[in-house]
């Protein structure tokens, strides 16, 4: 299991790194603007973040009901093309993997891991608190930004917090900030009740509330990449159970839209009844 985490660190580095390059924003204090900022990531990273070049899926996703609310004039034709370039984007990366990318790739699934290997007593997460991520993209995401026309799961999300609100502050862009007030506060105790939480429960923003991990669970059942159970080998140890991030026994349902695909269980399994692949049968 080892070789396994000691590989899936490497590649959340990377991801963090790859999607966050723009370090020379310390020296111009101007963020990039070019023309990867149209393009989605598979992760939640902060469109607002000074060294992003890419955008986040879920708020692109938001913005595009924005522009279809009542309460915007503009066009619609650009607004459906918004929308459903999120949905083709998030559909190809799920098709293809699953939830894979919310174990191996995701900033703040990395963040998660960290803060969670810290010693401290433990709080395990109720199975029903699975459902929350499926209404906080219904409402939050979609309903919400189309009545009000305003994007309130990115402007409420600790992930933007503190990928973008904190690094503007201690390094002001060139251009100056929009005064925040009591707002800024409300962002930041909403980002350390998580910060909290990642410490005393593994992964609970991905089990609880990410609106992008509600998207690409589903696509854990017909994704080309899959899950598979040798029930001749398995002999019901419950190990897999033990090390899984999100507290799913993977022996009862290989597709479970929970699994982050992270393989910790195929590492674990002390009879080798698991199995991970594009061509499995």
């Amino acid at each position: 299991m080892k070789d396994t985490e000691r590989l899936r660190r490497i590649t959340q580095t990377l991801a963090l790194i790859a999607v966050n390059p723009y370090f020379v924003y310390f020296a111009s204090r101007l963020t990039y603007q070019g023309g990867l900022k149209g393009v989605c990531v598979p992760g939640l990273n902060c469109y607002a973040c000074p060294l992003t070049v890419f955008s986040c899926p879920i708020g692109s996703l938001q913005h595009s009901f924005t522009l279809l609310s009542p309460r915007v004039k503009g066009s619609v034709s650009r607004a459906f093309a918004s929308f459903f370039y999120v949905l083709g984007s998030v559909g190809l990366v799920g098709a293809a993997v699953g939830r894979m990318p919310c174990g191996w790739l995701c900033p703040f699934g990395f963040l998660q891991d960290l803060l969670y290997k810290i010693p401290t007593p433990k709080l395990r997460l109720p199975a029903w608190t699975r459902w929350g991520r499926y209404g906080f993209l219904v409402f939050l995401v979609a309903l919400v930004p189309f009545l009000t026309a305003t994007s309130w799961f990115s402007r409420l999300c600790p992930a933007g917090a503190l990928e973008g609100a904190v690094p503007l502050k201690l390094v002001p862009p060139a251009l100056p900030l929009p005064p925040s007030g009591w707002f800024l506060w409300l962002k930041m105790a909403i980002l350390a009740f998580f910060l909290l939480w990642f410490v005393l429960s593994s992964r609970p923003f991905c089990r609880s509330v990410c609106p992008l991990g509600a998207m690409l669970g589903p696509c854990n059942r017909f994704s080309l990449y899959r899950m598979a159970v040798d029930e001749r080998s398995c002999t019901s140890c419950g190990r897999c159970r033990e090390v899984c991030p999100v507290g799913i026994d993977i022996t009862e349902d290989p597709d479970s839209a929970d699994c982050l695909r992270c393989l910790r269980c195929r590492k674990a399994c002390p009879s080798g009844a698991l199995r991970a692949g594009f061509k499995i049968s």
